[in-house]
């Protein structure tokens, strides 16, 4: 059974200063960080801004689509090209990309802001505390969040439709999902959620209850399947966003991606990268767990999205795939926050150092994800 998260003082929680002021940090911080660097190691900033899949979504924006690039789902990249089209074509997607992403975080953070501030008892949708704020903002690869990637863009579209499904508003939910399954991969896991969410909280008998599941996932099946006859007509392939993943690497058994788990696969490198990303995972995964005990939906979104990357065979793109688990950071800052203070600021120093390495990472090319 589904609880709200327990009531906070509309005194002790997170001020609307804060929430803006964390947020500007991080921005400043970040674009800051990439413009020093830039200018420190004598490269142009647009082509640091350009790195691993950045440059794909800018060749998407400016050629469109080609092998083995329709692995990257349409919404995100249609959406800069035609906001590019509107402007006359002379913003380097890059930048663009940038502005909109920020754009959309900034909306994501006054959204949850909002709700946080007109509700008496939290949902597992808004932080706690400010260091729920903090824990999300400064995850490891937040950087992704307001920059040329697909992950405000979903952060955004995955928190309209949990947030729609929560106070029962049908179509809005189901409209919001569907735009995810066009965003992202992890849009699947969201439309399942937010049916389960819908399901779950709007008062019915259980034929009602079914009925709104099924419903919310035939209109979000729909919208997968309008995808799958975008690909169609443009590649010829209608599952041309599974077949050009051919590419990456995966296991090609149940044993293999069990093995994932201790880094047992020949292609896991036991770099200084790959154990921290391993143990990021596992945090999320326990953050999900305990979040099922709040509200089982919200847990188990956490639990697929840590399951998805076993069949990878690694922890590549862990951090990226975290960023967007916005209800298990949360609830990860808000343990945090009943935790002794110098294991609270312990982990403050570790977790803005190590979202300072990887964001500086990104800039100078090296895998960040």
């Amino acid at each position: 059974m589904e609880q709200s998260a327990p009531g906070v003082p509309a005194g002790a929680r997170p001020s609307a200063r804060f929430v803006w002021g964390l947020c500007a940090l991080l921005l400043v911080h970040h674009f800051g960080l990439w413009a020093w660097t830039a200018w420190h190691r004598g490269f142009p900033l647009l082509a640091g801004l350009d790195h691993w899949d950045s440059g794909h979504y800018s060749t998407l924006v400016t050629r469109g689509y080609a092998t083995p690039l329709w692995a990257f789902l349409p919404l995100y990249p249609l959406t800069v090209k035609l906001v590019s089209g509107a402007l006359g074509g002379g913003v380097p997607p890059q930048v663009l990309g940038c502005v909109l992403s920020t754009g959309l975080l900034v909306a994501f953070v006054a959204w949850v802001h909002q709700r946080a501030s007109r509700r008496e008892v939290l949902s597992p949708l808004e932080p706690r505390t400010r260091w729920g704020w903090f824990f999300f903002l400064f995850s490891p690869a937040s950087f992704a969040l307001h920059s040329h990637h697909t992950e405000a863009l979903f952060l955004l579209l995955s928190l309209g439709a949990f947030a729609c499904a929560w106070e029962g508003h049908f179509w809005r939910a189901a409209v919001f999902a569907g735009l995810c399954v066009w965003t992202r991969n992890q849009g699947v896991f969201v439309a399942i959620v937010a049916a389960l969410l819908l399901a779950e909280r709007v008062p019915g008998s259980a034929r009602q209850r079914l009925l709104r599941f099924a419903g919310l996932g035939f209109l979000s099946l729909a919208a997968y399947g309008g995808m799958i006859l975008f690909e169609w007509r443009a590649s010829g392939d209608p599952l041309a966003h599974l077949h050009s993943q051919s590419s990456w690497p995966h296991v090609d058994s149940a044993w293999g991606a069990l093995r994932t788990l201790w880094l047992g696969n020949p292609h896991q490198d036991w770099d200084r990268w790959e154990i921290p990303r391993a143990l990021f995972s596992f945090l999320l995964l326990g953050g999900s767990l305990a979040l099922a005990r709040v509200n089982r939906p919200l847990g188990l979104y956490g639990v697929l999205s840590f399951a998805v990357m076993l069949p990878q065979g690694e922890f590549a793109n862990a951090l990226r795939f975290g960023a967007v688990l916005f209800p298990v950071l949360f609830l990860l800052g808000d343990a945090l926050a009943a935790r002794p203070a110098w294991l609270r600021w312990s982990v403050a120093i570790l977790a803005f150092w190590a979202n300072h390495k990887i964001t500086h990472g990104f800039v100078n090319g090296f895998w960040a994800y």
